[in-house]
This record gives C-alpha cells, sequence and structure tokens, in this order.
C-alpha cells in the first residue's frame, strides 16, 4: 500500500506557502493603496490651500485704444453693455475705439500707460479630485478637477466664454517640496486662459 502522507503533508505544505505569500501581497496591496490614497488626499489639500489658485487675481490687460473690427466691437461691447467702460469712436485709417472707464469701472480696472488692467480676483474655486499623481521627489505632479464656485461680478466682461460656475474643468499641476511643505508651482486653467485669449485680439491703435 501506498504511503500518501509525505504527498499529504507536502500539498499542506505547499497550501500554507500560498496562504502565507497571498497575505503578504493582500498587505502591501493595501499598504501601497493606503500611501496613494494619502497621498492623494495631500495634494487635494495642497492645492486648496494655495491662495493663488483658490481666489486667482484676473490677469486681463488691453490696448485703451484699439483697432475697430466686428472681433473687437463683440469683445469691448460686452463690458459696455455692464457699465464698466464706454466706448468712444475715432478716426483714422484704420479707424480706432477708446475705452474710457467709468466710476464703476475704476472701482476694478486702471489705466496703465496706454492699457486698461485688471485690479481683482477672478472668483473662488475649489480641486474636487485628484486624477493622476506622479512622485519625483522633491516634486510632484498632479492631475485633477476642479470647478468654479463664484466669480467677482466684474468678470462679466468676458461674456460667453467666462466659466461654468459648478462645472468640472481639468487641470495639471507641478507642486514642489520646499521648507517642510509642498508648494504649488505651476498649474494649468485651459477654460480661464481661453475667455482672456479673446482680448489679445485686440490690436493697439492710436487717434
Amino acid at each position: 500500500m501506498v504511503n500518501l502522507k509525505p504527498l499529504q503533508s507536502k500539498l499542506r505544505d505547499h497550501r500554507v506557502w500560498i496562504a502565507i505569500v497571498a497575505t503578504v501581497v493582500l498587505v502591501a496591496g493595501l499598504s501601497f493603496w493606503a500611501v496613494r490614497s494619502h497621498h492623494r488626499s495631500q495634494a487635494l489639500k495642497d492645492l486648496n490651500a494655495f491662495v493663488a489658485f483658490r481666489n486667482p487675481a484676473l490677469e486681463l490687460s488691453f490696448p485703451r485704444i484699439s483697432r475697430v473690427n466686428d472681433g473687437a466691437r463683440k469683445i469691448l461691447e460686452v463690458g459696455f453693455r455692464e457699465g464698466i467702460w464706454t466706448l468712444h469712436q475715432g478716426g483714422g485709417n484704420p479707424a480706432s475705439v477708446e475705452v474710457q472707464l467709468t466710476d464703476q469701472g475704476r472701482r476694478w480696472f486702471s489705466v496703465v500707460g496706454n492699457e486698461i488692467v485688471a485690479t481683482f480676483k477672478a472668483g473662488i474655486r475649489e480641486a474636487t479630485r485628484v486624477l493622476e499623481l506622479e512622485d519625483i521627489f522633491p516634486s510632484r505632479r498632479v492631475r485633477f478637477r476642479y470647478r468654479w464656485i463664484g466669480f467677482h461680478p466684474a468678470t462679466a466682461v468676458l461674456g460667453a466664454e467666462l466659466p461654468e460656475i459648478g462645472r468640472e474643468y481639468e487641470s495639471d499641476a507641478l507642486l514642489l517640496y520646499e521648507n517642510e511643505r509642498w508648494r504649488l508651482m505651476h498649474w494649468t486653467s485651459p477654460e480661464l486662459e481661453r475667455a482672456l485669449g479673446q482680448f489679445q485680439a485686440l490690436e493697439p491703435a492710436s487717434f
């Protein structure tokens, strides 16, 4: 009769080792997931703590006197309708239009040389979810989603290009670890850049 006990013992030992390996893999996987979740949570917190991201200045400037064309009229008439500036037609070839700030407009814009410059914060936004996180210490690259909670009243000059409140947008950011804390060094705001970009089409002119 064949003695099966050695074989059975080996099978039991084999199962034990399989169970041990599976446990180690599971623990390692859970640890990795916990660390990754912590890093993502920390990145989200850091993004929202950075004032320049959460409450950014509206980096808008454009010529005080612009050449007249259909695009320029469409862009500038929004601020005129909102009572932020008036428009004064000039002569010349090509024709030009001068922007003059109203009393209300001077609360939020300034004339600097031949430029009209915004002097207010665009609004409030918050990062909502981290999509990807890449750690290459001391830097950290983050792809995330965010939404605008509200806008300053004067952002109405951006017209139909103004981003939507509550809609989620996607961005990439770079954080750097300095002095025992993460600092936000760079990020993208495609929807806001697109809204501001329309003013770059304004060509300076003179009366």
